[in-house]
């Protein structure tokens, strides 16, 4: 079960968000009146328990709508003016909840623990559950004008825990802090595009492969997502997954497709190259080294033509070549 622990029922609120805080005004427990809210700080013995602190609350009950108003009798946020309301939800171990705002209130969803310790706040908020037990919501305005009604969304996220993607499969799944490795296995040798995407934090994507290949990025996606389109050869690569500063929590989407190719042609990396043939090869910093192969002396004209390339001079760049041998006798 949930962790249990004692001392007074205290909020302040911070940018329109209420934060349990030992040092700020004390809000009446339910049933109680301004007066007969304790005065005690958390030193003091015998105080009400969590428990009892959310005796009265409205529950929340997940995969249902609450529907609730903040008015000018709601409860008074000391620090800017803003109102807020609580709400009780029982939650499960390992359960990835997710809490989230609709309606005309202009306002932010707070998770706490059974310890009043504040565990995310946003407008929608993810988290991972360490422990049954009993848990407070806290729906506040997002400052002293927000006033309105709102419906609280809350729900289990269904992720996946495999540590393996396939190509046209992508994954949803959750990011803790610490990265995250998981196994792709390219079958046949061609140009594919990994992308890494989180509305939660910074996604960092990492790929290392056989001959010592190696890539990443962090914000080729946009958005703050990642994106890594490269040519890929048969084998077992390790993908990891990851925050750009190594600290995200949340959901992310991670997915391996097969990229478009431009112009005609098959996508070759070496090989002969005849007149009236053409191809299609991928740059990745590394010289690429093609055969001409010709029956007869003559003027010949080689094109190589790219859509793609943006810096000549960088060894990161990808770039999208298009050959053409043909004779111009």
């Amino acid at each position: 079960m949930a962790r249990s622990s004692s001392f007074t029922f205290v909020w302040v609120a911070i940018g329109g968000a209420a934060v349990g805080f030992l040092a700020a005004q004390i809000i009446p427990l339910p049933g109680q009146t301004a007066d007969e809210a304790p005065a005690e700080t958390a030193e003091t013995t015998d105080q009400p328990s969590v428990a009892e602190a959310i005796v009265g609350l409205e529950q929340l009950t997940l995969d249902e709508r609450m529907r609730g108003e903040i008015t000018s009798a709601s409860e008074l946020n000391g620090n800017d003016g803003s109102r807020f309301m609580r709400y009780a939800i029982a939650l499960e171990e390992d359960e990835i909840v997710e809490i989230s705002l609709n309606g005309a209130l202009q306002g932010v969803v707070a998770l706490y623990d059974d310890q009043l310790q504040l565990l995310d706040n946003a407008p929608i908020v993810r988290h991972r559950i360490e422990e049954s037990g009993d848990y407070v919501v806290v729906v506040s305005g997002a400052d002293a004008h927000s006033y309105g009604p709102f419906t609280v969304v809350s729900r289990t996220v269904e992720l996946t825990d495999a540590d393996t993607v396939a190509v046209g499969e992508p994954i949803d799944s959750w990011l803790q802090g610490d990265a995250r490795e998981i196994t792709l296995n390219i079958e046949e040798a061609g140009l594919y595009q990994l992308e890494m995407r989180s509305d939660d934090f910074d996604a960092y994507l990492e790929i290392e492969g056989p001959n010592g290949y190696a890539r990443e990025d962090d914000d080729s996606a946009g958005d703050l997502d990642a994106r890594i389109a490269d040519f890929l050869e048969p084998g077992e690569y390790t993908l990891t997954a990851r925050s750009a500063y190594d600290d995200g929590n949340g959901v992310y989407t991670l997915s391996v497709e097969p990229h478009e190719l431009p112009g005609d042609g098959e996508l070759r990396n070496d090989g002969a190259l005849t007149p009236d043939d053409s191809l299609n090869g991928w740059f990745s910093g590394q010289g690429l080294s093609y055969q001409v192969e010709v029956e007869e002396a003559g003027m010949y004209q080689i094109e190589m033509r790219s859509s793609e390339i943006e810096c000549p001079h960088s060894e990161h760049v990808n770039l999208s070549l298009f050959l053409l041998l043909r004779c111009c006798c």
